[in-house]
């Protein structure tokens, strides 16, 4: 079931989690893409959950129980559990579990907006997990014990983006060419070439790729090809697999089934039926 409130928050409850999500403030627009309070609880063994590569940080504040990280994109390691912590780029898929309840804000933020707010690089977050502490240390000290003492979703919505906007100008400003870069990658959808790209910016590819890199982390051409997954992922239902495969500029379904495992762990049907969410969608993601 879904409800709007009249200051734009939006909230969907049923048999699965709660999901509560409040539009993004104006002075944080191009900073953070969305603002998302989760709430769930776990069968008796557990809640499994498989996120899909994406263009989007995720910054999460638990004030219940943590969220176990099992594997980054396919490097499999020992459960490490996050209470808070920042999620940086990845170019594959990330499985986590959680027990009993877990209910956390999240935010998810651009690269550029993750450099903005956090003063951190993405060469430094891009495929791994970051605690709060090593990025905020009064925040992870601060906000899980506030968001738990809040009464509601609207006081824990309010705590956290008065904290964004006083760290709105905490980082460095963005480069101007990767923030060009970042634009025209998203608005062709992944499918413009970066000799192509570099072209357009009076670089050359080699000084375009080295400043993209240090402020998100990943290469233009890996940052083009998750934004073209995301768009794949978002026409699943929309379209068949030929012609998606046609309209992305893969060659045939079965290039095309290769790129969906590749960032998302499963097969196009599989991710179909998931229905998995995603950061402005009917539903959060969750990492």
């Amino acid at each position: 079931m879904k409800k709007l409130a009249s200051n734009g928050v939006q909230t969907v409850s049923g048999f699965g989690p709660t999901i509560v999500r409040h539009p993004v403030p104006r002075r944080l627009r191009g900073l953070v893409a969305g603002i998302v309070g989760y709430d769930e609880i776990a069968p008796p063994r557990g809640r499994d959950r498989v996120q899909p590569a994406g263009s989007l940080l995720l910054l999460e504040i638990s004030f219940t129980a943590p969220l176990l990280v099992r594997e980054l994109h396919a490097v499999a390691g020992t459960e490490i559990a996050h209470g808070a912590f920042l999620a940086g780029l990845m170019l594959g898929p990330v499985r986590t579990v959680f027990f009993d309840r877990h209910a956390p804000v999240q935010i998810y933020l651009t690269p550029l907006g993750a450099y903005r707010l956090l003063g951190v690089p993405g060469r430094e977050t891009a495929g791994h997990v970051t605690p709060l502490a090593d990025l905020v240390p009064r925040w992870e000290r601060d906000l899980p014990d506030r968001l738990a003492g809040a009464p509601g979703w609207h006081q824990r919505f309010t705590i956290v983006i008065d904290e964004l906007i006083q760290h709105a100008g905490y980082g460095p400003a963005a480069d101007a060419l990767t923030e060009w870069a970042w634009a025209e990658l998203q608005r062709t959808g992944g499918q413009i070439r970066i000799a192509a790209l570099a072209q357009r910016s009076g670089w050359s590819v080699r000084h375009l790729s080295k400043r993209f890199d240090d402020v998100t982390g990943i290469s233009p051409k890996g940052v083009a090809q998750v934004i073209r997954f995301e768009r794949i992922h978002a026409e699943l239902e929309r379209w068949s697999l030929a012609e998606l495969a046609a309209r992305h500029g893969l060659s045939d379904q079965s290039h095309f089934s290769r790129e969906v495992r590749r960032y998302a762990g499963e097969s196009p049907l599989a991710l179909a039926r998931a229905q998995r969410p995603t950061a402005i969608g009917t539903h959060a993601a969750h990492a």
